[in-house]
């Protein structure tokens, strides 16, 4: 078959040189155990090409189990309050301290769910497809560092996709705000 058209060559083929491919310096991000670079995830040990992983995810974990008790307790304590104040009849007839000892019942338990909410919160997973099956690549209590690592392998995936297209230039803008507002 003849072909209508000439065969486009890229511009390597033409003998056109185009800028020669620089890299970020060092891993997009490196902490306690986990290494994001250009190609490689590492975590607890384990390495995972960037390129194959694939459908990232968040999922959060489940809630301390005296965080849920507290709040279970404080939604049954809401309904028995609301049905002992129905089952009253006149809520004059009720003395004061019934009503300070009822208040008390719910209070406790919303803060006991509150501050432990607080001091155990739930974790930050990040899951992802890895050759068909869907693993777990890290469980984080700090939401910081879940951004953080996040945000380095979705960048470190970009760069991997791209190749050639997201050289050091693509993200120079964001490095030289970042060296300004080092030397200010």
């Amino acid at each position: 078959m003849d072909a209508t058209r000439r065969v486009a060559l890229s511009p390597e083929a033409r003998g056109i040189q185009g800028p020669p491919l620089r890299r970020l310096p060092g891993p997009l991000y490196k902490q306690l155990g986990i290494e994001v670079t250009e190609e490689w995830f590492v975590v607890g040990g384990y390495y995972y090409p960037v390129a194959e992983l694939h459908n990232l995810r968040t999922a959060r974990g489940p809630r301390h189990a005296y965080t849920a008790r507290a709040m279970v307790v404080t939604t049954v304590g809401f309904l028995g309050l609301a049905a002992a104040m129905g089952l009253a009849g006149n809520a004059v007839d009720v003395a004061g301290g019934t009503y300070l000892a009822m208040a008390a019942a719910f209070v406790a338990p919303f803060l006991l769910a509150a501050v432990g909410e607080r001091l155990w919160p739930r974790t930050w997973e990040l899951w992802a497809d890895y050759f068909g099956i869907t693993v777990r690549l890290l469980v984080t209590d700090s939401e910081h560092q879940y951004g953080q690592v996040t945000r380095a392998l979705l960048r470190a995936q970009e760069i991997a996709r791209l190749g050639a297209a997201a050289e050091l230039r693509d993200l120079e803008p964001w490095l030289s705000w970042r060296r300004m507002a080092v030397r200010r």
